[in-house]
Order: C-alpha cells, then sequence, then structure tokens
C-alpha cells in the first residue's frame, strides 16, 4: 500500500560531501527539516541520538538499511554547551557506489509503502542536468512554498500532485542489504545502552504515535538474524521456507524491562527455546569469552533442557555483535527461574 503523501528533497553541497566546492571531502547525508520529519519515523528528544534504520528501496530496487539518527543532544542532554538538534538521514555507498550519485540542486523523492507489515521508502532521484518535465515541476512546489529570499529546500505534499510518483513497487525475497557503515553508525549510537540496565528498567519509556514501533521491532529481528547468518544460537538450525521462518529475535533484557533494541541485547533463538529463555527455563553465561547455556535446576530433567545444558552457543564474529555481559546479568537476576509471563518492573 503506498501512503498518499510524498517527501522532496532538494539536495545541496554540505548534505553530499561537498567542502569548498570540491566533492568527497565528508560524508552524505540528507538534513530533514523538522517541518518534514513527520514523514520519517519518530524519534524520541530525550534518548540522546535517537535513530532506527530505514529500508529504503533505490534506484536499483535494492532494499538499503539506512541510519535515520536525530542528533539531539542539545534536548536529551543536560549539558549547556550542547547544541546539535537535526535530523539526518545518512547515504551508503551501497545507494551511493562512487558517491557521485547526488549533485547540488538534485531533487530527491521518497514515496512511502506498507507491504506485510514493513516500511519501505523509495527512492527516486531527478537531476538538475536533465532538468526535465518532472524535474520542473518538482522544482516549481519547491519554489512555489518559498517565502522571502530563503529558498525552501523540503516539502511535504500529497502525492496527488504529482501522479508520475505513483507506482507500485516490487520487494525481492532476498534479504537486505545491511552496509557496513549502517552498522558502525548504529553501534556508535548504543555504545552507552548498557551502562546502568537497573535505571532504565525503572523508567517511563516514550510511547511512539507512529510505526517507529513496528520499525524498531522489524530493525530489531533483522540486525539479529542477520549477526547470527540466521541460524538459531544454540541449536545451530532453522526451519525455513521462502519468507518462513521459525527464527525469532530474542531479547535478552525484556522489552517489558525496557531493554534495548540494540545487537548485544539479542540473540536468534528457534520460538520454542526463545519461549523458554523468556520464561527463564535458562539463562547464558559468559564463561572465558564463551557462552554457556546454564539450565535451571528445576527443569534440568526435562528432555530438550537437558540436551542443551552446558551448551556452547554461537559467537558472532563481530565483537560488537556478541551478548553484552550486562545484559546477561539482568537476565540471570530478573528472568532466569521465573518461569512466569514477563511483565514490566514498576
Amino acid at each position: 500500500m503506498q501512503v498518499s503523501q510524498i517527501y522532496i528533497h532538494r539536495c545541496y553541497e554540505n548534505e553530499l560531501g561537498y567542502r569548498s566546492g570540491i566533492a568527497k571531502k565528508a560524508g552524505r547525508f540528507l538534513f530533514i527539516n523538522k517541518e518534514t520529519a513527520s514523514f520519517f519515523p519518530h524519534l524520541s528528544k530525550l534518548e540522546l541520538n535517537d535513530n532506527v534504520l530505514i529500508n529504503i528501496v533505490d534506484q536499483t530496487n535494492q532494499i538499503v538499511a539506512s541510519s535515520y539518527i536525530f542528533h539531539n543532544s542539545k534536548t536529551a542532554t543536560d549539558n549547556p554547551s550542547e547544541n546539535r538538534d537535526e535530523y539526518r538521514l545518512y547515504i551508503t555507498n551501497e545507494i551511493d557506489t562512487n558517491r557521485d550519485l547526488f549533485k547540488p540542486d538534485d531533487i530527491i523523492t521518497f514515496t512511502k509503502y506498507k507491504i506485510e507489515n514493513e516500511i519501505y521508502y523509495k527512492l527516486n532521484l531527478f537531476t538538475v542536468h536533465e532538468s526535465n518535465e518532472q524535474y520542473k515541476l518538482l522544482n516549481k512546489a519547491l519554489k512555489d512554498k518559498q517565502k522571502g529570499m530563503r529558498a525552501v529546500n523540503h516539502l511535504l505534499t500529497a502525492i496527488n500532485q504529482f501522479e508520475f510518483l505513483r507506482c507500485d513497487i516490487e520487494i525481492s525475497d532476498e534479504e537486505k542489504i545491511f552496509p557496513a557503515q549502517t552498522i558502525d553508525k548504529m553501534i556508535e549510537n548504543q555504545t552507552d545502552v548498557f551502562n546502568d540496565l537497573e535505571k532504565i528498567a525503572k523508567e517511563a519509556k516514550e510511547v511512539p504515535e507512529d510505526e517507529t514501533g513496528l520499525i524498531k521491532s522489524n530493525n530489531f529481528r533483522d540486525i539479529v538474524l542477520f549477526a547470527y547468518m540466521g541460524k538459531c544460537a544454540i541449536t545451530g538450525k532453522s526451519i525455513t521456507y521462502s519468507s518462513l521462518s521459525n527464527l525469532e529475535a530474542a531479547h535478552v533484557m525484556p522489552q517489558a524491562h525496557n531493554g534495548p533494541d540494540a545487537i548485544p541485547n539479542g540473540m536468534a533463538l528457534s520460538r520454542d527455546l526463545h519461549w523458554a529463555f523468556d520464561k527463564g527455563f535458562f539463562t547464558i553465561e559468559c564463561v572465558s569469552n564463551n557462552y554457556i547455556v546454564n539450565v535451571h535446576n528445576n527443569v534440568k530433567e526435562n528432555e530438550i533442557m537437558k540436551e542443551i545444558d552446558g551448551k556452547e552457543i554461537f559467537r558472532p564474529s563481530d565483537p560488537r555483535f556478541r551478548l553484552h555481559i550486562n545484559a546477561l546479568d539482568y537476565h540471570k537476576e530478573h528472568i532466569f527461574g521465573t518461569f512466569k509471563q514477563i511483565r514490566a518492573r514498576c
């Protein structure tokens, strides 16, 4: 289903890595104006550098997970010297391989789709050099919004004004691409989330009013399954057919306790083991940098639990993806051996 609004963006030099008129001197991003930010997932003013991965469908129809970040130190910290307060959508090499796809004054549009509980943003590029009728129509829409001498580079408007953007998209069954740049940016913005999990568990968490919760949940699932190479961390197996799978992304510190949607707080588990882990039938302990299953004494005689007790689980090759010791400690203290439905802490 295509959403009725579209986002129009005129590119300028600073975004595209130009410095003093020279290209490729810095990274590339799109600055998202606050007046148009509602088109993209809601990000919190209070969670430092709140971020989400969005599915960009590029011009070659590949799906690229891209970082959308609210650099919000002005509102998320008490430091009066901090003044960052801007939304950025980062452009990766997978979208712009040679870092020359977008030029100043080119116009980019995004149309939004919801397909089988996933949100996709289709990117279209209209170049200033071609300056065709479609470019002229989009450029006129931006100019018509201009007040005074200051140019308008961002516009959120109805798609019925630009019927040439109304089209179906085909989503491939292939896995989405997780660029190294996206992963690096995501990890960079999650470095502090494990510092005080007890405090986090007691805090009231902002609940977004739009589809952000769905997008973040899908992000967590997809990136965790990517980190564990599409196999259960304990059995090393999975049951898959087409887009169907018995694998789930398990939070170590539960979502109900405000557990972060960060890779070191997740592992891929088959559905039955995910259920058992959430109920506290077993926990995971870090022993000499290995991750070992520890089954609770009360259920050690269960046939399935007996098979996995003491088993070493899969350890992602990238150390940044491995389970965080603080998350494991939290699960052992608050979930292990409870044999109950997880509920929020009060």
